[in-house]
């Protein structure tokens, strides 16, 4: 038996990372002294294409901090909602929508102070894009930078195992899921219709 159904199931490196963009703060499993994935911490990640990896920070005093190299499990939680019977004719129970990832890794602090400076700049950026006035990391002066980067630890997490959790009501017929997808921007789920 196949858990999610195939149907609700997007491996695709593209659709998961889509998903990140719109929801980039993660929960990270990691172990500490034993095999199970115990501990959990909380980050925004940012997806370098260039090397194909997870960036991020965490404060330095985090758990995650006192690992040189550790293996990950990363969930990201994209929109989701409750579907009732009432967002569309043909619907008959109530049922849960929802986007999800659930990646598996090896996360390596960085050390270099050049690719440090690099990685916040990259993330900053990232961030900043709505802006129309984006800040730069090069408003801190160096002394103020080398003082926030004492208190911070970088990291990358490359991935060897993309799994998402589409389930948007991919097993209904057309008409029924454009029902849905009205019904939800209607009720204010817009985030979540624009997933189905």
């Amino acid at each position: 038996m196949t858990y999610p159904p195939a149907y609700f199931q997007d491996d695709s490196q593209a659709s998961i990372l889509a998903l990140v963009q719109q929801a980039p703060m993660a929960t990270i499993l990691f172990a500490t002294n034993d095999d199970e994935l115990n501990n959990a911490i909380y980050a925004p990640l940012v997806f370098d294409e260039s090397q194909q990896v997870f960036i991020g920070h965490v404060a330095a005093n985090n758990p995650l901090a006192q690992h040189q190299s550790v293996k990950v499990k990363i969930l990201f939680h994209g929109p989701n909602g409750y579907l009732s019977p009432n967002h569309s004719d043909e619907l008959v129970v109530p049922t849960w929508l929802y986007a999800n990832a659930q990646l598996t890794g090896e996360l390596t602090l960085v050390r270099d102070h050049k690719r440090k400076l690099s990685m916040m700049n990259f993330i900053t950026e990232h961030f900043e894009q709505p802006f129309a006035n984006p800040w730069p990391v090069s408003a801190l002066d160096d002394e103020k930078r080398d003082a926030m980067f004492k208190h911070i630890e970088f990291f990358t997490v490359s991935i060897h195992c993309w799994r998402g959790h589409f389930k948007l009501s991919q097993n209904k017929p057309l008409r029924v899921r454009e029902q849905i997808k009205q019904s939800l921007s209607e009720q204010g789920s817009t985030t979540l219709a624009q997933q189905i």
